[in-house]
């Protein structure tokens, strides 16, 4: 229903303009046409270029102010992912282990960890925080530290993954399974480049986990004094290419892995996701590089 005054001001309008009331007052008070709005901070594709070559069986590049993909390869196929389950099992452990003051002992069943993969040479019965085991896990990728996070907070690894998957299912990572803590090779878990993508940004925004992600060396010193350094196994920290958040993960059967969050020359915030790749931190510089290339930010 139109009111009086807007019915009087059409009108008027009629008058002015010398048309009849008939046709005139209906057009008049019709709704207008109104220029769809557009998000002008997506960013714009600025022409076809040539796709970029990479041996990365599965990709993704993403804007992380808009969540807008720019550039995905496979990126909803599951497979293996490596050491990138640990940050899935970090965010459980957050969960579990909520204070990262408190101090817990390195089980027996670290050995086995030591034994298959990066580690930082854990004395088994000694003691270290829960802070500083997390920052083990994520720097050097640590299968010990990860290991003996999981069973500090869950009783065994075993019961540790049912809740971690568990978490997956609530963060909307459909798509992710582990077989265990650490994403070493057993039993059937996999994820994807976009299930990776949602880890990597949910571990960033914990403020306990975030500097980790972007640290390049540290150290571990038990409570009884035993001092393990250890460097990060992200060979792009410290190169042209700023790193906010990033982790690695190889196995044979995953083969190379590499998760980022960077920054581009005017500020603008991408993520990046690398899967069974031959070279991923070659892989890595390409794919960010072409998004770089043939995308403008508003």
């Amino acid at each position: 229903m139109f009111s009086v005054i807007q019915i009087t001001i059409a009108a008027l309008g009629c008058v002015v303009l010398q048309q009849p009331f008939q046709t005139c007052i209906p057009y008049a008070l019709e709704p207008q046409q109104t220029e769809p709005i557009v998000n002008t901070a997506i960013p714009h594709k600025t022409g076809a270029a040539i796709d970029v070559a990479l041996t990365a069986q599965a990709a993704l590049v993403w804007d992380i102010a808009t969540n807008t993909v720019l550039y995905e390869k496979e990126a909803n196929t599951k497979r293996p992912v490596a050491s990138l389950n640990k940050l899935l099992s970090a965010l459980a452990v957050r969960e579990l282990l909520p204070n990262p003051n408190t101090i817990i002992e390195v089980p027996v069943e670290a050995r086995r960890a030591q034994a298959r993969g990066a580690n930082v040479k854990l004395p088994i019965g000694s003691h270290a925080s829960v802070r500083q085991l997390l920052e083990a896990s994520l720097v050097p990728s640590a299968n010990d530290a990860m290991v003996s996070l999981a069973i500090a907070g869950s009783g065994s690894e075993s019961e540790f993954v049912t809740y971690a998957n568990s978490l997956a299912a609530r963060k909307g990572l459909f798509s992710t399974k582990l077989a265990n803590s650490t994403g070493l090779q057993e039993g059937e878990q996999f994820s994807t480049a976009h299930d990776v993508m949602k880890m990597l940004s949910l571990a960033y925004a914990d403020p306990l986990l975030r500097p980790f992600l972007s640290q390049q060396k540290g150290s571990i010193t038990t409570v009884e004094g035993a001092v393990r350094e250890f460097t990060s196994t992200d060979e792009l920290l410290g190169t042209y290419l700023q790193i906010l958040a990033g982790k690695t993960g190889y196995t044979l059967e995953a083969k190379e892995n590499l998760a980022i969050i960077t920054v581009g020359p005017r500020g603008q915030k991408i993520g990046a996701v690398i899967l069974g790749s031959d070279s991923r931190f070659h892989d890595m510089k390409s794919a960010v590089e072409y998004v770089l290339r043939n995308y403008t930010w508003p």
